[in-house]
């Protein structure tokens, strides 16, 4: 019973997971989760019992014996629900503040409680101070840590390694970095992440694209599928800690019970 219920716990996990990955199909810049599964640890078995003595007739002390008679599992648990962080596509927008990553790198931002977060949301606008902040107002840094200030007038132009030219004289450069380590970016809302040891080093293989976003890498039709199958498998539990509960109901009923 216990081992069916910890299957369904799972399953709800799951269902969770994919259920936040299609809320945010049309996210720019987000990366879906996925759900890891491990075993929950195993129980080994043994069978105790205590033979005679060596002779029929003899009141010696019986010998103890233990006999292993294998291994029992205990179910399945959830170990870890990291980002898939695959290219996602991209679109144009023709918005001069609108800037893509293709490569593994990610923006620096500043939130705001002055904590640096990581995004691949490029989906810029240009505040009343003139600084260059994502839609919710983080700060997007430059390449010294810096917020990016942009000046009132002038054509900008972003080049692919993150240059900003503003009429035709190089202004700033953003922050882009990459990770060496990217399982220890933990995601921190629809999509932003925060470094738990990633190890952010400049990037050198992400290429900057201006006028064009990032989509959301979900795939809603592989997570409508995954979705039914989970439910399915949240169902065949439930019907298993069902079965199980009847038979203990029947045992109860019936064990013990005089003619």
């Amino acid at each position: 019973m216990y081992t069916a219920a910890s299957g369904a716990l799972v399953a709800q996990s799951a269902v969770d997971t994919i259920a936040n990955n299609l809320a945010n199909v049309n996210t720019t810049g987000f990366k879906r989760t996925l759900l890891q599964v491990q075993a929950q640890p195993k129980t080994d078995l043994f069978r105790f019992q205590t033979d005679p003595g060596k002779s029929g007739a003899a009141r010696s002390a019986g010998v103890p014996v233990q006999v292993a008679i294998g291994a029992l599992g205990s179910g399945a648990q959830v170990y870890d629900t990291p980002a898939d962080f695959a290219q996602g596509a991209i679109a144009a927008t023709g918005n001069d503040l609108d800037v893509a990553l293709s490569g593994p790198g990610f923006f620096a931002i500043r939130a705001g409680n002055n904590a640096v977060r990581y995004t691949r949301d490029g989906e810029f606008v240009r505040d009343q101070n003139g600084q260059l902040t994502a839609q919710n107002g983080d700060r997007v840094l430059n390449a010294a840590g810096n917020p990016v200030v942009l000046p009132t007038s002038g054509k900008i132009e972003i080049g692919r390694d993150g240059t900003i030219s503003v009429a035709g004289q190089s202004y700033d450069k953003l922050a882009v970095v990459e990770f060496a380590n990217p399982v220890n970016l933990r995601p921190e809302g629809a999509n932003r992440f925060v470094d738990a040891g990633a190890g952010a080093a400049p990037a050198t293989n992400t290429s900057a694209l201006q006028g064009s976003l990032e989509k959301s890498n979900a795939d809603v039709v592989r997570s409508m599928v995954d979705l039914i199958s989970n439910e399915r498998w949240f169902d065949a539990n439930q019907k298993s800690i069902q079965t199980q509960d009847d038979a203990v109901a029947l045992a109860v009923q019936t064990v013990g019970r005089t003619a």
